[in-house]
């Protein structure tokens, strides 16, 4: 078995995402996030390694807004996040704390780089 080679945490969100690529707009059903990205189910294709708007359509009527990039494809597709505005971002934050098992562990993340070797 390989090691595990996350650099962040990801936890298990269901909320709807809403996929925009090349003006058209792809629904689907969050699996997981982290502050790097997302994986969830789609309804309809997505092209494997372009950008993509992404909406996380959270209970509280809150809204995410990331820009994406498609890293997997498929019914369940994965998005590396490539730019967040400072409010969506601490939004994003917030959603991982509650859900991780230790919040103090998603701050210590953010003290290194999530890329690289």
């Amino acid at each position: 078995m390989s090691p595990e080679r996350r650099r962040r945490s990801r936890v298990h969100v269901a909320v709807p995402v809403i996929l925009v690529q090349g003006g058209r707009q792809v629904q689907g059903q969050l699996h997981d996030v982290s502050l790097k990205g997302l994986s969830c189910s789609v309804d309809g294709p997505l092209t494997l390694g372009a950008e993509c708007a992404v909406t996380l359509a959270l209970a509280s009527g809150v809204r995410i807004h990331a820009q994406g990039r498609v890293v997997r494809t498929g019914q369940d597709a994965a998005v590396d996040f490539i730019r967040l505005e400072e409010k969506d971002f601490a939004h994003l934050r917030n959603l991982v704390r509650l859900y991780a098992e230790d919040a103090d562990q998603v701050d210590d993340e953010l003290r290194t780089p999530a890329f690289g070797d």
